[in-house]
């Protein structure tokens, strides 16, 4: 994908600094003591000046130093030199910025805006920041912004996003630096370039202290080319022609330092061309230019530049004629300029009567032509600037591409290592290969993917939302992949390729398949496309090879970890299962011995048995049937919860009320348990099921008094919050070990210790209050209580409606 020029992509680490940057600036703006030791010093106590200056940090809009029209006009005459200075330096960052989204502003000593221009989208949305003529961008009036920090501190800076002290800069990137008076010293302005703060980039501190040099050399040319004063000599003026000619020979010199030096601030192989091929029809005064790079005949790609007008298109037509002329991409490869060329002046060149010279490009190989309307003649200067430009031009095109390359290098091991992290943050990879598609897409800035994994006679398509897709067809192109092991490329602009059959989306173009090494038996592949055509390079199919085999290998490691927990699972399940049988057999079994030791009494002594005894083992038939049915039912409870089917019968209930009855009826039927109310007054309504809340509450109590002491009493707390009611039963037993304290509210688990020790317990009650709480959008947990024991605390939200508009609106889980 083509960048803009000099555009940074830093969409990760950019986004991450910019958030870190406003933290520390809410921090400073709300705490004078704000530890800001992380941030660079020049931002640092440019904040604090702001804080001294008392500048309005909600500031969204420049102030204007300039209330008028003919004010900023008087303004503008009282610096015209340095406006006539900087208007062929703003000229030229404007043909380097192209339209990558920045404007050029230029200030006097004051902060005050003299001129802005540059990219018009981004001009039109910073005029209403107030980045206008007029408006003033000190520190004081403006905050901390590069123009303010650069004449407060006589230096380059560059600030983004955050680092600005007021609210309206957080979205832009501003760097400036100061121009000085080339005799005397003193601060005359500031050069600034402004843009959005994701275009961030190293290279405009070194573009804009350029600039700032180059506009202080042109000022010391605009003082000498003032008018000279009369040395009071009567009847002598001096003569311009001495003048003229210095002038001449310094703006040659000049132009070459210039050109050379706004050359070297390109890094983008696509634009050095262009801007090499601007910079020497400039250097030159020509009417086009042409750079032809040393490839084959097939890949030759000229560069034009062409100056405005009628004379411009002339040149451009006549240079596209000639550029690929053999004869002078041989005459290239010479040492030395060639000019008077006889083959150079016919044709399109003599029929528009101009004067062409070549600068070969030694370093990488190619030529520079240069064409000039009307016809002059090339002086011995015309060609020592041209050649030098051209040579200095060849070395920052081969750096350039050296740059380029390395920067695909970053990117590409930067593209791998996102993917790594997500792929490592992943719990379980398979359960989120959308995900993993449209990460893929959004590193790669394709349109469309999916990830099929074939095993056995199953396909499982795993897509973005892209076209219908033939499954069938799909299942084939993982076969072809995965047979040659190799990445298949297929393109509508190849209708000669065997296998465009095989392509999956009709309205796609361009379309990547490759294999994803899967452990065996499976199958699987990445197949991703463009509806446009993209041609596609060996860098960029090994970079998504490298993805499909990292993701391959991620894959096959998922699908060994899930197989190796549901083995683990199974013997788990095995696990509760022999407890559970255990349990139930244990649980069912005592009853029912009791049940049958008193019937077997009663049918073996008959008559013989007295009224108190006969009423003793009624009852104790009756106790034993009443526990075995509770048992029964708490194992229906569990199966309702688990079906999600557990009706909620849900009422407005006085919370201290059902307590207080349920603790009533334990009382009555642990005598021995002692309880401790400790219940807040003015409760609010709880809009619940009484039914299943009590059963919760009895369940937490049995539990609280049979692994409590005798002795000690259970605590029974009720509260609420301006959110939920919370309930909580504590103990002074043993206590729950950590490690266990979230699996005791899973079905038929019981503690370690409990197994070992015999004690008796289905491992049921915990695990039904556990689905009821959850049935009432609650929580239930348990946390260690001080001096030794458990509190278990369940909360429950309070509901905001009035008491009658919830009635009725029962449910199930």
């Amino acid at each position: 994908m083509t960048r803009a020029p000099l555009q940074t992509d830093v969409a990760g680490d950019l986004d991450a600094f910019v958030r870190h940057v406003a933290v520390l600036r809410e921090r400073f703006l709300c705490n004078h003591n704000a530890d800001l030791s992380v941030l660079r010093t020049i931002i640092r106590d440019s904040w604090r000046r702001c804080r001294m200056l008392a500048v309005d940090a909600s500031l969204n809009l420049a102030r204007f130093a300039v209330p008028n029209d003919l004010q900023l006009h008087w303004l503008r005459e009282q610096n015209a030199s340095l406006l006539d200075a900087a208007r062929p330096v703003i000229v030229q960052l404007k043909a380097t910025l192209g339209s990558a989204g920045y404007v050029v502003a230029v200030s006097d000593a004051e902060g005050t805006l003299l001129d802005v221009t540059g990219d018009s989208a981004c001009q039109r949305r910073l005029a209403r920041k107030g980045l206008l003529p007029g408006s003033n961008w000190s520190e004081a009036s403006a905050g901390t912004n590069a123009i303010g920090v650069a004449l407060a501190t006589k230096q380059v800076v560059q600030l983004v996003g955050a680092e600005h002290y007021c609210a309206g800069w957080q979205d832009v990137t501003c760097t400036a630096a100061p121009v000085f008076h080339p005799d005397d010293g003193r601060l005359i302005g500031v050069i600034d370039i402004t843009g959005d703060y994701r275009l961030a980039s190293p290279l405009l501190t070194g573009i804009v202290a350029a600039a700032a040099a180059d506009v202080q050399r042109r000022y010391r040319l605009e003082q000498v080319r003032k008018p000279v004063r009369s040395r009071f000599v009567h009847g002598w003026s001096p003569s311009r022609s001495h003048a003229v000619a210095v002038d001449h020979r310094c703006d040659r010199i000049e132009r070459l330092a210039l050109a050379v030096r706004m050359v070297s601030t390109v890094s983008d192989p696509t634009q050095t061309p262009l801007v090499i091929a601007g910079q020497m029809g400039w250097l030159l005064d020509a009417a086009g230019v042409a750079l032809v790079e040393d490839a084959p005949a097939a890949a030759l790609a000229p560069y034009f530049w062409a100056k405005p007008g009628s004379d411009g298109e002339r040149a451009l037509a006549a240079l596209r004629a000639v550029a690929c002329d053999p004869t002078i991409l041989a005459w290239g490869r010479r040492p030395e300029p060639f000019v008077d060329f006889a083959p150079l002046h016919s044709g399109a060149i003599q029929a528009i009567g101009g004067a062409l010279a070549g600068f070969p490009l030694h370093t990488g190989g190619g030529v520079v032509l240069v064409l000039r309307l009307p016809a002059m003649p090339w002086s011995h200067s015309d060609q020592h600037a041209g050649a030098t430009l051209a040579a200095h031009g060849a070395a920052m095109l081969r750096h350039a591409r050296l740059y380029a390359n390395l920067q695909a290098y970053a990117a590409q091991t930067e593209v791998l290592n996102q993917l790594a992290w997500l792929l490592s943050t992943l719990l379980d990879p398979m359960c989120h290969i959308e995900a993993i598609v449209r990460h893929i897409l959004r590193l790669t800035r394709l349109d469309g993917g999916l990830i099929a994994l074939k095993d056995a006679d199953r396909l499982a398509v795993h897509s973005t939302a892209a076209p219908a897709i033939d499954e069938a067809q799909i299942a084939t192109l993982v076969e072809t992949v995965t047979a040659i092991d190799r990445p298949l490329w297929l393109c509508r602009q190849h209708a000669a390729s065997p296998e465009l059959h095989l392509l999956p989306w009709t309205d796609y173009c361009d379309v990547v398949a490759l294999p994803l090494n899967l452990t065996a038996p499976g199958a699987g592949a990445l197949i991703v496309g463009s509806r446009a055509h993209r041609p596609i390079s060996g860098d960029d199919l090994n970079v998504l090879m490298m993805m499909a085999r990292q993701l391959g290998l991620t894959l096959s490691n998922a699908r060994l970890r899930r197989a190796a927990s549901e083995t683990e699972a199974l013997r788990q399940a095995d696990r509760l299962k022999s407890a559970f049988l255990a349990s139930v057999s244990h649980d069912l079994r005592s009853p029912l011995t009791a049940i049958r030791a008193s019937v077997d009494d009663l049918l073996e002594r008959h008559c013989a048995v007295s009224a108190s005894d006969h009423c003793a083992l009624l009852w104790n038939i009756a106790r034993e049937t009443a526990r075995l049915s509770h048992f029964v039912d708490q194992l229906l409870d569990l199966s309702r919860i688990e079906a999600g089917a557990l009706p909620l019968d849900c009422e407005w209930v006085e919370i201290d009320a059902l307590i207080h009855d349920v603790a009533a009826s334990f009382r009555q039927r642990f005598a021995g348990c002692a309880l401790e109310m400790l219940i807040s007054s003015a409760l609010p309504l709880a809009y619940l099921d009484p039914t299943l809340i009590a059963q919760v509450v009895w369940n937490l109590l049995e539990n609280a008094c049979k692994y409590g002491p005798a002795e000690g009493p259970v605590t029974v707390e009720v509260c609420a919050t301006p959110t939920h009611l919370i309930i909580s039963v504590s103990d002074r037993g043993p206590g729950i070990p950590l490690a266990e304290r979230q699996r005791i509210f899973d079905r038929f688990y019981r503690l370690e210790r409990d197994r070992r020790s015999q004690r008796g317990g289905s491992g049921l009650g915990l695990a039904i209050c556990h689905g009821i709480v959850t049935a009432h959008q609650g929580r239930i947990w348990v946390d260690e209580r001080p001096g030794g024991g458990s509190i278990f605390r369940v909360a429950l939200p309070l509901h905001t409606a009035e008491p009658g508009a919830l009635d009725g609106e029962g449910g199930h889980v």
